[in-house]
């Protein structure tokens, strides 16, 4: 595992209703920053965050 420097840690919340695209923005400020090499989306069940299986049958993020 890559370990990261505390003072370049950040923490984010994203908030919204129940499918208005929050995982997909976050699979989006993953890509963006570099921090993935791909951009996965919900529908194919391949999002960094949706890890679950239930997460990907239901394609709705079940951990908060």
């Amino acid at each position: 595992m890559k370990e990261y420097r505390i003072k370049n840690l950040r923490n984010v919340g994203i908030i919204g209703h129940s499918g208005t695209g929050k995982t997909s923005l976050a699979e989006a400020l993953l890509y963006y920053t570099k921090s993935i090499d791909r951009l996965g989306k919900v529908e194919e069940g391949t999002t960094t965050t949706d890890f679950d299986s239930e997460e990907k049958k239901k394609q709705i993020s079940l951990q908060a």
